[in-house]
């Protein structure tokens, strides 16, 4: 006997589908849904896609935008400097020794560009590309250690993030160097989320990249051991651990014994002890009044929301770290330099995207929240992206060593190289106009604040020792004040002004430029001294 359906049972009210609601209703209920998804995951990730276009385009943007405002300042002129020497250019093989402080990878890098003429801009488009590949390797990052939206909204805020912008717009070491370290972080991202150990080796060989073009690097050395002690899982198989610390270490190793095979050994050694004995250049509050606002104080703050609202998982641990060994390192370290945390700006940025990018998803579905997080995220972006303009627009405005340009110094320089005899000597301040003045006028310029205590000084430069003799013999002809330099050394400024009286000095030249808030300073005098 047929049973009756269900829907003819005693006491059912159910009524079944009309013919053919069958077919409709199953591909509603089974198709449907993953459709929706798949539709909602190809939005969201042509939406990534359309903010990390953004930060390459708004980060290149801001990185080279009147890249030849101002002249070099000091660092870059030693920098650049070296990179000609290396290219043997003329203008610049004897007053631009190769060995002198720092490895030479990024202006090995560069030293095509610098062959003949005295160029400027070059090494700063290099540092550029490396800022923007930096952008393009923390959104990697993001993406590996969280999901894309994570790292897309962290490469925006790197990328118009004042620190890096200005920085990035230098031929300073510290850029190229954040890049590779970047790409170790990306490493390490990829190998907690794949598992495979050659990641780890690929971690060490970008740290080994990153030392060979800044020493400091090092640091991050104790990032990855602590990374590895607190994930173990990282440091597994040892194997691959033992090959990782031999790729690092032979990449490290090669500067010292390159340095060494050309002679230069003992300008190392020297330049080693003369950083352990250095004295403190500022309070141990500096980071915190400097380099704290050029990251953005919301960048900070959503950093420690970040950290304090969620349980922290393998990729926190690797963040902080990240962020913490060197930021205690640096603090500690008694020289402080404005550029020397720049390699942190990646991980703060991923750790302050975290928490935008959770109001993203709980925007999800919703227009109205939508709107909130995207006013959210252009808020913080705002707070970035002005002083940002501001640091571009008036790149001198700060007198910070490595935050902008140096005022007067380049046309200094040129009016020196067009008007001094050839084999003129100047007496300078202190080093950084010496370094600035001998790049554009391949005239010999020393410092007067040198010390002529071995110990006390970097090896590379040559003091005065006695400074009336020197001039009472014409050994200098020449004497350059300069504000800048005024400012940090008043004592040497005062020394230096006086032997001018008693040398019957003449102005023969004057820059006037916009000096610490004030328009139209004298920046630069120069004065011909008499025996």
């Amino acid at each position: 006997m047929r049973q009756p359906a269900p829907s003819e049972r005693a006491g059912s009210h159910i009524q079944g589908p009309p013919a053919g609601a069958v077919g409709l209703l199953t591909r509603t209920t089974v198709t449907g849904a993953p459709r929706t998804s798949r539709h909602r995951f190809m939005a969201a990730l042509r939406l990534d896609g359309v903010m990390l276009g953004a930060a390459v385009v708004i980060g290149t943007v801001a990185r080279t935008v009147d890249l030849g405002e101002v002249g070099l300042n000091s660092d870059e002129a030693v920098y650049a400097g070296q990179a000609a020497s290396l290219a043997g250019n003329p203008h610049f093989t004897e007053l631009f020794p190769v060995v002198r402080a720092h490895p030479l990878m990024f202006q090995v890098l560069i030293s095509a560009f610098y062959r003949t003429g005295i160029p400027e801009l070059p090494g700063r488009y290099g540092a550029a590309a490396f800022g923007v590949g930096t952008i393009v390797a923390t959104y990697l990052a993001g993406r590996l250690l969280y999901r894309p939206r994570v790292g897309a909204i962290a490469a925006l805020l790197l990328a118009v993030m004042p620190y890096h912008v200005v920085v990035s717009r230098q031929v300073l070491l510290d850029g190229p160097m954040t890049f590779f370290t970047t790409l170790a972080l990306v490493c390490l991202a990829a190998l907690g989320r794949s598992g495979s150990p050659r990641w780890l080796v690929g971690a060490a060989a970008s740290l080994g990249l990153a030392v060979l073009t800044k020493e400091s690097a090092l640091v991050l050395l104790g990032s990855m051991f602590v990374l590895v002690a607190l994930v173990p899982r990282l440091g597994r198989p040892r194997g691959h651990l033992l090959a990782a610390i031999g790729t690092g270490a032979a990449l490290v190793l090669a500067y010292p014994l390159v340095t060494a095979m050309a002679g230069g050994a003992r300008t190392g050694q020297s330049y080693l002890l003369w950083q352990l004995t250095r004295r403190p250049n500022h309070g141990f509050a500096f980071y915190l009044t400097a380099v704290a606002p050029a990251i953005g104080v919301l960048v900070l703050g959503l950093v420690v929301v970040g950290i304090l609202l969620r349980r922290s998982r393998w990729q926190e641990v690797a963040l902080i770290a990240w962020v913490v060994v060197p930021l205690v390192f640096f603090e500690v370290w008694p020289v402080k330099g404005f550029p020397y945390l720049v390699m942190l700006t990646p991980a703060l940025a991923l750790l302050a995207a975290r928490p935008l990018g959770w109001l993203a998803e709980a925007a999800a579905g919703s227009r109205l929240r939508a709107a909130g997080a995207s006013a959210a995220l252009v808020a913080v972006l705002l707070t970035l992206a002005v002083p940002t303009t501001r640091a571009v627009t008036s790149p001198t405005s700060s007198g910070l060593a490595g935050a902008g340009g140096s005022p007067g110094g380049r046309e200094a320089g040129l009016w020196v190289a067009g008007n001094l005899p050839v084999g003129a000597r100047l007496m300078t301040i202190g080093p950084s106009m010496a370094n600035i003045l001998q790049y554009y006028s391949g005239r010999a310029a020393l410092g007067l604040s040198v010390s002529p205590n071995p110990v006390h000084r970097n090896p590379v430069y040559q003091p005065i020792r006695n400074p009336d003799a020197a001039l009472r013999d014409g050994e200098f002809q020449y004497v350059v004040w300069d504000a800048y330099s005024a400012a940090r050394s008043p004592t040497f400024a005062a020394r230096q002004l006086a032997m001018v009286a008693k040398f019957d000095g003449r102005v023969v030249h004057v820059e006037l430029a916009r000096f610490q808030g004030r328009a139209a300073q004298p920046v630069v005098v120069i004065y011909e001294v008499h025996q």
